[in-house]
């Protein structure tokens, strides 16, 4: 009938009720039939359109055709729930070319009919597949995850975090949980789903209906500034839900669902889900961390809360997600510079002297090449920018009628036209700041452009899982990454190397056959993921092994000291760094984050209660070291004097420029100077010792500390048997702990 989408706006209204029932039946709907001859509607059918079924349940479809700019309102709802009810049909589709208002969105949500607007429409009219009224039963994954989670609330766990990628079904399993979790109650729970998004929340509902059904329970929606209302599930988005908390008491919801959790931590969000005492509080993500280190698992429970766990590197393994074929295309590298770097440089020093970048102009030649040199045919590609300014700077570059943008300052409508041209037009390219990182799907998106870098491995791979949604005509993705971090380029091979040594899940595979699931597709590829790597990037590849730079290591090394001190309540010593975090150097983290003092300030936040415990294990040392210093010497020691002092294995506890910004008062000479009237014996018994005298007496403190410890300090973690007060004798005495144990295998040979 027609040859592009696009062109419903050309058909006649009997002609788009035709269209609209076709799509419906390419999409598993059976019987569909239109009640209309001519003009009128046969008896008992309530006006309604098309009546049809699926899973053996009838459904009242009721079509509007409008202009595109004319949307849908609340007479067209009220019209076909009329109708609905005279056909005596429960389940409910209102369909349209156009769009509908905000009002139609909630009050659709509240009695249980289902939304195509012109997006959604074209979305079933490309995939021949829709989520609504399908019969759900869980993948053998989400099953063990609801039973592991139902097992959790029988032993008292208030709050769980479920960590699944995107694509895998997070919403549905949470749905299920849900569904058990009622079964179980003797009371009628009421259920809360959070999200920052209407398009998410939309989705979900339909999600949650297809589950629990629309006739046991009622469902009503919170956005747009609407007031919830008090129904058995309550879908809101954070913004108006905040505006409203007044309205709602602690006990409100027994359950709370709240999506893309990785948000939680953030102050309004926390204000929102903190305001409510649920008997059970469920965050669903696929990236469980945050670049600003606020803890998302301690959000949820902590680490025995933290289940699911089934990440997008087991999505690609057991091919439940789409191949991506990634191609790393360096922006550009200074190769004379390789040769020069040197093991210490921190990472943004090795950016900045490795990298030049590409003006944006050669960076859309390469693109448009790239795309000719695959054989990209109809090319859909979103293009990730840095940020505003550098999207409008590079829209300029590409061939005139071939791109649009959207970003999140823009007002609702032209967002939504941008996109709509660029889905239904001639462009190719969608550029993108902001938006497109969660919960937005384009079906027909057969390339990412990633450009330069964003520093951020969540929003990375947030946006990598805009395109790994698989459809019925799409298995695979074209990646295009114009990396400019050697960190991105380390993340890209490890993500690589992940996939292809995970181990396939036998279960996985054998269930993928037999799971009454429509999402799983045939899979016309042999791996999980195909990268090729540019020359440039192939030596930036070498250069990262032959340094042994783990770049990547940087959230294991802050992982794995969060997780020591939620487990032990302590901070180790600088000394008992390796041995009490396993595989974990002192030079890694001194690569990563320069100082002991550093890597703990990013890894908690400032949190003044672990900051305390360092203070109070380094910080007296450093003063009794610059005292005895002066005592001695009657000069203060350098800042380069204390740093090599209170350094071990590379690492040092603070940076010159750390010990200036914390001690500025230790440094003072004046402070020193009447310290050393008080305390120096020479001025206080005025009894002249010399400098040889002290040499002297310090010998003798070795000594006897030494023949004390004989054949019991002989690595550094049998001094964890020893009390703070003899430690701190040894490090005054020795300077360090390892020097100690050298000095006592030499007095042992002795």
């Amino acid at each position: 009938m027609i040859k592009e989408f696009k062109d419903v706006d050309n058909l006649s209204p009997s002609d788009f009720e035709i269209f609209v029932r076709d799509v419906f039946l390419s999409a598993g709907w059976v019987d569909a039939e239109i009640t209309k001859i001519g003009k009128e509607y046969r008896y008992g059918d309530g006006g309604v359109d098309i009546f049809a079924y699926k899973n053996k349940r009838k459904f009242a479809i009721e079509v509007k055709q409008r202009d595109i700019h004319a949307n849908v309102d609340i007479k067209a709802l009220n019209q076909l729930v009329a109708g609905a009810k005279l056909a005596n049909v429960t389940y409910m589709i209102l369909v349209t070319n156009s769009y509908f208002t905000s009002e139609v969105k909630t009050r659709a949500l509240r009695l249980g009919v289902e939304l195509f607007d012109r997006d959604g429409l074209q979305d079933l009219y490309i995939q021949k597949h829709s989520e609504i009224g399908r019969e759900i039963r869980p993948r053998f994954y989400q099953q063990i995850i609801i039973d592991e989670a139902i097992a959790n609330f029988q032993t008292g766990k208030k709050k769980l975090l479920i960590e699944m990628a995107t694509g895998l079904g997070k919403t549905y399993t949470a749905a299920h949980l849900i569904k058990k979790l009622l079964m179980n109650s003797k009371t009628r729970p009421r259920v809360l789903f959070l999200a920052h998004q209407i398009e998410i929340l939309l989705q979900s509902v339909t999600s949650f209906k297809n589950v629990l059904g629309i006739s046991s329970y009622n469902y009503s929606a919170c956005f747009a500034g609407v007031s919830p209302e008090n129904t058995d599930f309550v879908f809101a988005t954070f913004d108006t839900l905040h505006s409203k908390l007044s309205e709602l008491k602690r006990e409100s919801f027994s359950f709370v669902i709240v999506d893309e959790a990785h948000h939680a931590p953030a102050k309004t969000y926390a204000d929102v889900i903190t305001h409510f005492s649920p008997e059970l509080l469920i965050g669903l993500t696929a990236t469980p961390f945050r670049e600003d280190n606020r803890d998302v698992i301690n959000f949820f429970g902590g680490d025995d809360c933290h289940i699911g766990r089934y990440d997008l590197t087991w999505g690609l393994r057991n091919k439940y997600l789409a191949f991506p074929k990634y191609e790393v295309l360096l922006n550009d590298i200074d190769e004379s510079k390789i040769a020069q770097l040197q093991l210490g440089l921190e990472i943004k020093d090795l950016d900045k002297n490795l990298f030049l970048h590409k003006k944006d102009e050669e960076v859309v030649r390469i693109i448009e090449k790239t795309v000719e040199d695959k054989n990209i045919n109809n090319v859909k590609g979103i293009v990730f920018c840095r940020n505003i300014n550098h999207m409008r700077h590079l829209l300029n570059f590409f061939e005139l009628g071939t791109a649009t943008c959207v970003h999140s300052h823009m007002k609702e409508n032209e967002r939504r036209d941008n996109i709509r041209n660029f889905r239904e037009g001639d462009y190719k390219y969608i550029l993108v700041c902001d938006l497109f990182n969660e919960g937005i799907d384009i079906p027909e998106t057969n390339l990412l452009v990633f450009m330069r870098f964003t520093g951020s491995r969540r929003i990375w791979l947030q946006q990598l899982g805009r395109g790994l949604r698989k459809t019925k005509t799409k298995n695979f993705i074209n990646v295009l990454d114009f990396v400019g971090s050697l960190e991105r380029v380390y993340e890209i091979k490890q993500l690589e190397t992940e996939i292809k040594n995970k181990s396939f899940d036998r279960k996985a595979q054998t269930n993928s056959e037999t799971e009454d699931d429509e999402s799983i597709y045939d899979v016309l590829h042999d791996s999980s993921i195909e990268v090729s790597f540019s020359k440039s990037a192939a030596d930036v590849l070498r250069l990262i092994e032959e340094y042994k730079l783990k770049l990547g290591f940087r959230d294991i090394l802050l992982d794995k000291i969060r997780k020591y001190y939620e487990k032990t309540g302590k901070i180790p010593c600088i000394e008992m760094l390796e041995v009490s975090l396993m595989e974990v150097s002192l030079n890694e983290i001194s690569t990563c984050f320069d100082s002991y003092c550093n890597y703990l300030t990013i890894a908690f936040g400032n949190d003044a209660s672990v900051m305390e415990i360092f203070s109070n294990t380094v910080n007296e040392q450093i003063y009794v070291y610059v005292d005895n210093f002066f005592m001695q010497w009657r000069i203060m020691p350098s800042l380069t004097a204390i740093e090599n002092n209170f350094t071990y294995d590379g690492l040092c506890i603070y940076t010159k420029f750390e010990l200036n910004n914390k001690f500025a008062d230790l440094l003072n000479e004046e402070r020193l100077n009447t310290n050393a009237k008080v305390t120096d014996l020479r001025s206080t018994q005025k009894n002249h010792i010399s400098d040889n005298q002290l040499k002297e007496d310090l010998e003798f403190r070795k000594n006897q500390l030494l023949k004390q410890y004989k054949g019991i300090l002989n690595s550094l973690a049998d001094f964890t048997s020893l009390t703070e007060s003899e430690n701190m004798a040894i490090d005054q005495a020795f300077g360090s702990r390892s020097s100690f144990i050298k000095a006592s295998r030499k007095f042992a040979n002795d």
